[in-house]
């Protein structure tokens, strides 16, 4: 009896958990990246960011990516697979920034080509 009433009320707690922890999660939106030159303010930020690809470098099992803003942002794409991207491509980016030789730089979790 005590079994089955545990099991029961085990089942609501997670349910309840989870249905709560899918509206937190629709809440959470990542800031835009604005560089800032004068000190690392956004390191270790989830950022996303916009922008036309104005150069693509590939490498073994990693991509190099510039984007033309305000000034050229590097954005860094680990992957194991192909990526289409080409110049002039306009693109969002979602990741985290990181600071790499006193530079910022995007390392990538999401790319999306925006016709």
């Amino acid at each position: 009896m005590k079994e089955t009433a545990l099991l029961k009320i085990a089942m609501i707690c997670s349910l309840v958990g989870l249905v709560a922890l899918f509206f937190i999660s629709q809440q959470i939106e990542l800031k835009d990246y604005e560089p800032d030159f004068l000190n690392n303010k956004n390191v270790g930020d989830s950022v996303k960011l916009s922008g036309k690809i104005s150069k693509v470098t590939a490498g073994n099992n990693v991509v190099f990516i510039e984007l033309s803003q305000q000034a050229p942002i590097s954005v860094v794409v680990f992957t194991d697979k192909d990526i289409n991207l080409n110049e002039n491509d306009f693109v969002e980016i979602s990741g985290k920034v990181q600071n790499y030789n006193g530079k910022e730089e995007i390392i990538a979790d999401k790319i999306k080509v925006v016709s």
